[in-house]
């Protein structure tokens, strides 16, 4: 663990270092917002990874039988960002009988059991008065949460996506929102092309914060796991997880990266950099390229896999028979809790966030001629269900 503590804080300094070079990033520019994110808030974040770090290493010394628990057909979600994830996700973590998954308090602020256990301690304290703190958490995180709960609902004991946890490893995609210069934040966009040796360190951490937190919530139930951004890693997590049982949701190139690009403007507030939406727009443009690209090819050739692909507009259309066939597909039991829930699903016409497409743009249209046979791959492939398909389809 020593290895990759130093190089996680080898590469939290250099991007901010990095950062405070004038003039070096157009893309991030030294404006007054970006000042106070380098100055006050990262450095605050800096700290918390620190203590992060000190709670993991404290389970090697109160928990080690951590690292015995096996992580036994995980069932993951992944596929293009903005294709009904969330939905998928939410949907099955009600069967908490068959699932356990990660909440947004235990990713954000209890990676390590040993912090878990202290976070407890103080939450029964905090009830004996009256739980002022709970009440003022959860007012601030509304207060801050803005327009960005209207994309992605956001609550602390929410299920959330445990990508996450690689935050103080310093894998975590969304920082690349807060360094966009940095090319191993795009990298792990583009986990097939990583080197090997960061690949699996990476993994080998990520596993073991699976790993504590089976060995807290398993009790004989298999990890639900949700990352959009993990649509290039499902080789790898085949490699680590030879058991696992995958979901992929794809959409329409065109509305995916419309409503991508729509989704990240608080992002780009938040970490103070990319004003203009130009980077986003590029950068993102190539990873939604790459993404499809790679889920087409993955599909046709891991045929005999329990895979299910979904396509966002049956799921929107048809939730109830998309999600019924996909588990059969993945070979995902279901219990009469979830069947109940599954069946009580009702078409929507999505989430509450509103996009719009740009139109007449040269850049625009060649995405959407690079990316539509892709797609038409994925719809075509063994692995995609249909709703008024059986099951083995």
């Amino acid at each position: 663990m020593t290895r990759i503590i130093l190089s996680s804080f080898k590469r939290h300094l250099t991007w901010w270092w990095a950062s405070i070079w004038p003039g070096r990033h157009p893309d991030a520019p030294l404006h007054l917002r970006r000042w106070i994110f380098l100055l006050i808030a990262y450095p605050i974040f800096l700290a918390i990874q620190a203590g992060h770090w000190v709670g993991l290493l404290c389970d090697e010394l109160f928990f080690p039988d951590y690292r015995k628990v096996e992580v036994k057909a995980p069932v993951f979600i992944t596929g293009i960002p903005r294709s009904g994830t969330t939905f998928l996700h939410r949907t099955l973590a009600v069967d908490d009988s068959q699932f356990t998954t990660v909440s947004m308090w235990e990713a954000l602020l209890a990676p390590s059991l040993t912090q878990r256990h202290i976070i407890r301690g103080f939450a029964a304290l905090d009830r004996v008065f009256g739980s002022p703190v709970r009440r003022g958490v959860h007012w601030g995180m509304a207060r801050r949460s803005g327009d960005f709960d209207k994309i992605h609902e956001l609550g602390w004991r929410a299920p959330e996506e445990d990508y996450l946890f690689l935050l103080p490893a310093g894998g975590c995609f969304i920082l690349l929102m807060a360094f966009p210069f940095s090319d191993s934040l795009s990298t792990l966009a583009r986990l097939d092309a990583a080197d090997p040796a960061e690949r699996r360190q990476l993994l080998e951490f990520y596993r073991s914060c699976l790993q504590r937190h089976l060995y807290e919530h398993g009790s004989g139930r298999s990890l639900l796991s949700k990352n959009a951004a993990f649509a290039t890693w499902s080789d790898a997590l085949f490699e680590f997880f030879p058991d696992m049982r995958l979901l992929v949701c794809v959409r329409k190139p065109a509305a995916a990266l419309s409503s991508q690009l729509s989704s990240l403007r608080p992002a780009r507030q938040f970490f103070a950099a990319d004003p203009g939406g130009n980077w986003t727009s590029r950068q993102f443009t190539e990873i939604l390229k790459h993404s499809y690209a790679y889920l087409a090819d993955f599909l046709a050739t891991h045929a005999n896999r329990p895979i299910a692909a979904i396509d966002h507009a049956d799921l929107a259309a048809h939730p109830a028979a998309c999600i019924t066939r996909a588990l059969g597909h993945a070979g995902i039991g279901t219990s009469a809790k979830l069947c109940e829930h599954i069946d009580s699903l009702e078409p929507h016409e999505g989430s509450r966030h509103r996009h719009s497409l740009p139109a007449d743009d040269p850049e625009f249209d060649a995405f959407k001629r690079c990316t539509e046979p892709d797609y038409a791959a994925i719809l075509q492939s063994s692995a995609r269900v249909r709703p008024g398909s059986t099951p083995d389809a």
